[in-house]
């Protein structure tokens, strides 16, 4: 018998990640398909394959089963990625060790992840359901393999791929066999009926430890997701959302907030096991209670049947008092290497591409590093050349730099000697108001990093922006440029001038006059020009705002330019100011006597 090359891939993926709405659902969800990938690594391994991706070897410790964050050893696990591949040993059989693993992984699936949580939820799940909740299990895994004889390596990889897309394109629609009839659907995604009691008859402990709104039906993977692990064990991404917010309070306000994390403790407010992240520390418990506008929500959600309003005048007021109001926005970081099939094809050997997935994996490990430990974030998948975190506005735009130069310095070590070009990092990112699901915000992530795909190696923002009072608005306005302009000095530039000398006004003067004059190609191109130039010196030089020039304004006008050029240049200075001006109003600011007297 030959060696044979063997790959296997595990889902669903994108869509299973994005039906979230708390924290804890997508990432227990991200972390569950890791999870389930390990599983498959180590079946691989017992079963005598040596894997390629990921680059485990028998013993390795990131082998071993984990369904928390962290190992006992305070450590988090290595993120396993849902395609692995192998090399099967001449003399076994790779048919049969795909059967195994694929056995493997759904023992490991419904043993140890999904009839834990069903044992534990037992007051949360309808009697007398079990055909239910097992076929809603059975069917949930998607488990494909290909394998062929190895040739030539390169050449027998991509084969694979070409088959594993070509199955994935034959979509299985098994009809339900089992059902309850006139139930309501998840609230996830519809998909699935729900496995939940009436409201009125879930058991109130647990209903408020997993945070299940009345309103709220989830279905057996809905409930896996969100049950799953310990919940205080998340971050929330409110948490993560004003982390500079609290380090600025615990400076000024140091004894206010410790008289609150004793108020939070007295009345039980949810508390933050994962003292290890910055973005937690300073305060562990739900950091939702510091605005002012989800008080009662926090009371009612959690059960502490205090006077939310009351209490929260009595402990957070003055905090408040010290410091402005927090800054409700959160940046959904989403990143994706750019040509990484270019880079693959070019390996040409199963150890090139064992190199390669090594130094992929030590950039993931990185990636937690810099997302959690230097930047207040929190990592919710790294894994090859993915990275999914949710960071604070004041320090995403340094985050993403630090990511970038990681991935390419390693990258470049990794590449030199396998003769290979090394690849780049686009990264997006995603800024929502944190009452957004965390599907939505997910997918305000994702779009980011489409379009910094546009152009690759690049940075790409959007700003989902939230209006306040009875009518409100949102405005989605996205903004890209190349790594090699410097996308990262020019935002922070553009912050540096919004909280100084620039007023929001000259921006949206200048917005307005573009939006008045006529799109390039319309004809009369050289007046249009001398209008547009004359109208932007001219907003900027009001001198109520204080004056500025277009150069003083990081605004570069081209005297000789036509007017596409200068139509184009100007657009681009709004779209940058604008996402600059989320970014600046992000920024916690103390007091000044005249607010504390007049608070």
């Amino acid at each position: 018998m030959t060696a044979h090359l063997l790959l296997v891939t595990l889902g669903p993926v994108q869509e299973f990640i994005a039906q979230a709405r708390r924290t804890r659902d997508l990432w227990y969800g991200s972390h569950l398909l890791s999870e389930l990938g390990r599983a498959a690594a180590r079946a691989l391994v017992d079963g005598g394959a040596k894997l390629i991706v990921p680059a485990l070897s028998k013993g390795d410790p990131e082998l071993v089963p984990c369904l928390a964050p962290r190992r006992a050893s305070g450590t988090s696990p290595q993120n396993v990625a849902n395609k692995l591949l192998a090399e099967v040993p001449s003399g076994l059989g790779p048919e049969q060790l795909a059967r195994d693993v694929r056995e493997a992984v759904a023992q490991y699936w419904r043993e140890k992840v999904a009839a834990p949580v069903k044992a534990n939820c037992a007051g949360l799940i309808a009697p007398g359901i079990d055909a239910v909740w097992d076929e809603q299990v059975d069917t949930f895994l998607e488990f494909t393999a290909s394998w062929l004889p190895i040739d030539d390596y390169a050449a027998t990889r991509r084969r694979l791929e070409q088959a594993i897309a070509g199955r994935k394109g034959l979509r299985d629609f098994d009809a339900w066999r089992h059902g309850r009839g006139s139930v309501p659907k998840s609230s996830l995604d519809g998909a699935r009926e729900t496995v939940l009691r009436p409201p009125e008859d879930r058991d109130p402990k647990l209903a408020s430890k997993y945070r299940i709104a009345k309103s709220e039906q989830l279905d057996a993977i809905g409930l896996i997701k969100r049950a799953g692990g310990e919940p205080d064990q998340f971050a929330p991404v409110v948490n993560v959302a004003i982390a500079a917010w609290v380090d600025l309070a615990s400076r000024v306000a140091s004894n206010e907030l410790e008289n609150l994390r004793k108020a939070c403790r007295a009345i039980g407010v949810s508390e933050v096991r994962r003292r290890d992240l910055p973005c937690v520390k300073p305060f562990p418990f739900d950091a939702s209670v510091f605005l002012r506008s989800r008080w009662r929500a926090v009371f009612e959600e959690q059960g502490l049947g205090d006077d939310a309003e009351r209490w929260g005048r009595q402990h957070v007021q003055p905090i408040l008092n010290e410091v402005s109001e927090p800054y409700p926005y959160v940046a959904c970081l989403v990143a994706d290497g750019d040509h990484m099939g270019r880079v693959i094809d070019a390996l040409g050997s199963a150890d090139d591409h064992r190199t390669l997935s090594a130094a992929l994996a030590r950039f993931a490990g990185e990636a937690r590093k810099v997302v959690e430990q230097d930047y207040r974030g929190a990592l919710v998948y790294a894994g090859g050349d993915d990275v999914l975190a949710f960071v604070p506005l004041r320090q995403a735009f340094s985050c993403a730099e630090s990511l970038r130069k990681r991935f390419v310095d390693e990258m470049r070590s990794a590449c030199r000697p396998l003769a290979a070009e090394p690849p780049t990092l686009s990264i997006g990112l995603g800024v929502g108001h944190v009452m957004e699901s965390m599907g939505d915000l997910l997918a305000l992530g994702r779009q980011a990093e489409r379009e910094a795909k546009r152009d690759r190696n690049s940075l790409a923002v959007i700003v989902d922006k939230r209006s306040g009072g009875a009518r409100p608005w949102r405005c989605i306005r996205p903004w890209r440029c190349m790594w090699s302009d410097d996308p990262v000095r020019a935002l922070c530039e553009a912050t540096q001038l919004l909280k100084g000398h620039l007023s929001s006004r000259k921006v949206h003067e200048i917005a307005s006059t573009l939006a008045r004059l006529p799109p390039p190609g319309e004809g009369h191109e050289g007046e249009w020009a001398r209008v547009l130039k004359l109208e932007v010196r001219r907003s900027l030089a009001r001198v109520e705002d204080g004056a500025l020039s277009p150069e003083n304004a990081g605004l570069a006008l081209d005297e000789r330019a036509d007017y596409a050029t200068v139509h184009a240049d100007v657009r681009a200075w709004v779209d940058r100011m604008l996402i600059a001006r989320t970014f600046a109003e992000a920024e916690p600011r103390k007091r000044r006597r005249a607010e504390e007297a007049a608070a």
